[in-house]
């Protein structure tokens, strides 16, 4: 992602610029849903959406990455002997507070049902809709805290002395 002001390019993972003009900057990380239309559909009857009618010969019905997010393994084998035992294609929720970085095992918070953890002084809280299956992440105060949804070994690159919730040493 770059910006064509001043052309600096930007980590989306990372939310900064990584070069260019306004490296070192920061973007606000705004809340986004990682949900399928059926689920969506049922929290928010009304919802309107733009014609598929594009003007390109595109099969919207059809998802081109579904191989991918089914396959557990990366592109051209890239994850053996990366994580230590970690699924490289686990989707994670990573959080970034006070300068520290941690990936929360979105499938293990499905599991745990509400989880409570700590990022250094604050106190977080997960937990899933049970029509929508959207994750929200809340301080101590109920206060939305933001997070990006990617798969681990997209989070461990970017964050490289990440904690993994449920691990006792992940760096």
């Amino acid at each position: 992602m770059y910006d064509r002001q001043t052309e600096s390019l930007w980590s989306q993972v990372r939310s900064q610029a990584v070069s260019g003009p306004l490296s070192g900057n920061g973007l606000k990380v705004l809340p986004s849903t990682l949900t399928t239309w059926e689920r969506w559909k049922l929290k928010h009857p009304d919802t309107r959406v733009l014609s598929p009618d594009t003007g390109y010969s595109r099969d919207y019905s059809k998802d081109p990455y579904a191989d991918y997010y089914k396959s557990r393994s990366g592109l051209f084998g890239l994850f053996r002997g990366l994580f230590e035992g970690h699924e490289g294609k686990d989707l994670v929720a990573g959080v970034t507070l006070g300068g520290l970085d941690k990936a929360y095992p979105q499938e293990l918070l499905r599991l745990q049902g509400k989880t409570t953890d700590r990022v250094g002084e604050r106190i977080l809280t997960f937990a899933f809709d049970s029509v929508t299956g959207v994750l929200a992440v809340t301080d101590e105060t109920g206060e939305t805290v933001p997070y990006v949804s990617t798969y681990w070994f997209v989070w461990k690159g970017s964050h490289p002395n990440t904690e993994r919730f449920g691990q006792k040493n992940t760096k």
